[in-house]
């Protein structure tokens, strides 16, 4: 039986659930599925460079990932686990996020192609119609509450 995650925002009253893709993606999977047990609270904001994607940081990982099922054209309802360094200008720190695309997008910055590891999804119409609305409020304010959590938390 597949794993859900919850993806919440409180201020809305919004709950989306994605089932996570444990076949196609197994380390990364489990590396999430860890990092919000206890759950993962953090800002969320939208993804203007990328197009239709709400992103969020997530929990390092207590090692290295591989790139698995990665992908750089998301489809709707896709969620990408992205984990590289950050351009030169930035520190070069290394970046753990989540893009959580409510349109097909595509995962491309100023300073290139981005690889992201497709690891979940949105499978309902009725739920990425919420991540649509809250992207909506998203691109006139700066960040909005999230939390991710295992469903049934």
């Amino acid at each position: 039986m597949a794993r859900h995650f919850e993806i919440v925002v409180p201020g809305r009253q919004m709950v989306v659930t994605a089932e996570l893709l444990e076949n196609a993606a197994p380390i990364t999977c489990e590396v999430f599925w860890e990092g919000i047990g206890p759950p993962w609270k953090e800002s969320l904001h939208h993804g203007r460079e990328t197009g239709p994607e709400l992103w969020c940081f997530v929990a390092p990982p207590s090692e290295e990932l591989p790139y698995e099922n990665s992908t750089v054209f998301p489809d709707p309802g896709d969620i990408l686990y992205y984990h590289y360094i950050q351009p030169p200008t930035r520190d070069g720190k290394k970046v753990f996020d989540i893009g959580i695309y409510y349109g097909r997008g595509c995962s491309k910055l100023r300073q290139g192609w981005i690889p992201g590891n497709l690891f979940a999804r949105v499978t309902s119409r009725e739920d990425i119609k919420k991540l649509e609305a809250v992207a909506a409020e998203l691109l006139t304010v700066n960040a909005m509450d999230v939390v991710l959590q295992r469903r049934g938390t």
